[in-house]
């Protein structure tokens, strides 16, 4: 899914956007270069709002980040409030509001940093917020009101047109946006009004009020339009875009900023003409404990066989291995096996599954390689000891056969499809997979029992020492579940925001897990709770495992190590994952 930007801020040179997944790109240059920032949240961002160096950003189920360093570092603040927020405003004495559906206002007093509830709005679908010329907060709804905090309690307006959804005040003027194109303009505070068309008829989702009259609005079907007189009169600058547009801001200098789908606009001449322009992100931060590990090539699966040992599979069959912690990688590739996507060992044994129909698996600790028949689709491998391992292939269990050289399917459920494995002692294994599926076998995979998770998410991986074990997945929201009787009973430990893809734990008791958006958690009290770690990356990252001296985590095109012991980049920050269970 591509990103949205939806909200921007700037002061001086400094601009910021932020969007979907919790996306938040910074520039110091005026917009040359861009650069993404490390954001503790992976929920949708709706709006910004800044005074000085305090930034607040606000979006769905609740999410409120804050930052005191011009969105550099982001806190997570959210006060546990499940509707989604769509507008937010800062006052420069510190003073904030965050509006949202069914009448959410929620207040701070200290530039974001906490919250509390604020006086309701019923159930109106809060749009937008903004601060008028008295310092009072206006928020906007849906159902066609404008509302006026003073001291503890709303007034409310009247608004003229259909569906408002922006807003935006500067000096004594108020502007709203419609959902038919027009824009309403008042000097009194709302209690009347002037409306006028902007030549579209397409919804208005942002307006940036600037100086010496200029306004700008933008919205659906790539409506963008300048007034010069206070919104009496408009123009629309000749662009072939027809993507949404949902934000826009402007510096009194003449430089304009519009964001949405795709590529942004700006425009150098107070709004006569725009320019596009790509906004793309460099390499993400990486502060912190983790290091980047120079491998060529692209890698899926990864598997950690002692320390400074480490297997990695990928594409085309390809295998590299490090004997040194990386300073040198030996490498070979099975052709045969297509693309290679998950791997475990256990002494010189190893085994690798991925898209092929010749799995392989090795008994020198791969020096060589031979096939192991099977399916295709292979998606997971686990072992305990030497001998014994499952896969998942095309779904479907497996268990590798006494002679090492085939894959045999087993009864378990076929349906939902399965996605991860794992082997525990005495004949126990447990899988999962979509819709919160997970089965379980206690005669080494001969029967197969399905077992309720408590959780309706698409599973990806499973990891336990003993009888106590855990399993994550999810999209946009993950589940993180524990069993302390091998996989027997289940419970929602947390629900972690982004889409989880590995865990792991090491014998301190530390859990950590990664995933989509480059999402690198780590829990310190048994996976209640999560806090982020800077990865480094914005793409995937397909697995994280250990050896007890060190941590690895595996993305697209890139691999971290972390020597362990070391502290964490936020171990003071606010916690990813809530708990979901007493």
């Amino acid at each position: 899914m591509s990103t949205l930007h939806r909200a921007v801020w700037g002061r001086g040179h400094v601009l910021v956007i932020a969007g979907s997944q919790g996306h938040v790109l910074r520039s110091e240059d005026g917009g040359q270069r861009w650069r993404r920032m490390h954001t503790p949240l992976r929920q949708d961002l709706s709006a910004l709002a800044g005074a000085g160096p305090a930034l607040i950003a606000a979006g769905h189920r609740g999410t409120l980040l804050s930052s005191i360093d011009e969105g550099r570092r982001w806190s997570d603040v959210s006060p546990g409030a499940e509707a989604d927020l769509r507008g937010v405003a800062l006052r420069d004495d510190g003073e904030a509001i965050a509006v949202g559906l069914g009448g959410t206002v929620l207040r701070s007093r200290d530039h974001g940093r906490t919250w509390e509830p604020g006086p309701s709005l019923d159930a109106l679908c809060l749009e937008a917020a903004a601060i008028d010329a008295e310092g009072s907060f206006l928020a906007l709804a849906l159902e066609g009101e404008l509302a006026v905090l003073r001291g503890g309690e709303w007034a409310r307006r009247k608004i003229p047109g259909r569906c408002p959804r922006a807003l935006c005040a500067r000096g004594g003027l108020v502007a709203v946006g419609d959902g038919d194109g027009r824009v309403h303009t008042s000097r009194d505070g709302g209690a009347s009004w002037e409306s006028h068309p902007t030549g579209s008829g397409s919804a208005v989702h942002a307006l940036w009020i600037g100086a010496a009259g200029l306004v700008v609005a933008a919205g659906d079907s790539g409506l963008l339009a300048v007034s010069e007189d206070e919104g009496r009169t408009w123009k629309r600058p000749p662009l072939r875009s027809e993507q949404p547009r949902y934000g826009v801001w402007s510096d009194d200098h003449g430089a304009i900023w519009c964001i949405g789908s795709g590529p942004a606009f700006r425009s150098t001449d107070g709004g006569k003409s725009f320019a596009k322009v790509p906004v793309q992100a460099g390499d993400a931060p990486l502060e912190g404990p983790w290091v980047k590990v120079p491998v060529r090539g692209k890698f899926r699966g990864l598997w950690v066989a002692g320390p400074g040992r480490v297997v990695l599979v990928g594409d085309g069959g390809s295998i590299a291995q490090t004997h040194d912690g990386g300073q040198t990688w030996a490498r070979s590739a099975e052709e045969d096996a297509g693309s290679l996507i998950a791997v475990w060992g256990s002494g010189e044994r190893i085994l690798a599954v991925g898209g092929g129909f010749a799995q392989i698996r090795s008994e020198d600790g791969g020096h060589r390689w031979i096939e192991v028949t099977g399916r295709p689709g292979g998606a997971s491998v686990h072992g305990e000891g030497a001998r014994r391992a499952f896969a998942i292939l095309d779904g479907q269990v497996c268990r590798l056969g006494a002679d090492g050289l085939r894959w045999i399917e087993l009864e378990a459920p076929r349906e939902p499809r399965l996605r991860a494995v794992w082997a525990g002692p005495e004949q126990l294994a447990v899988a999962v997979g979509r819709g919160g599926t997970i089965v379980r076998t206690v005669d080494d995979g001969a029967t197969w029992e399905a077992v309720a998770s408590g959780s309706a998410r698409d599973l990806e991986a499973i990891w336990g020492r003993g009888a106590e074990l855990f399993a994550v997945g999810g999209l946009g929201l993950s589940d993180v579940l524990r069993s302390r009787d091998g996989g027997a009973t289940w419970e929602v430990l947390a629900e972690v925001s982004g889409g989880l893809r590995s865990i792991w734990g090491d014998e301190a008791g530390t859990l950590w897990a990664c995933g989509r958006d480059g999402a690198l958690l780590r829990s310190t009290d048994g996976g209640g709770t999560w806090r982020g770690e800077a990865s480094g990356t914005w793409g995937t990252l397909f697995d994280v495992r250990g050896d007890g001296a060190e941590m690895w985590a595996l993305g697209e095109s890139i691999l971290l190590r972390r020597a362990q012991g070391e502290p964490g980049l936020r171990d003071d920050a606010p916690e990813i994952g809530r708990g979901a269970s007493a």
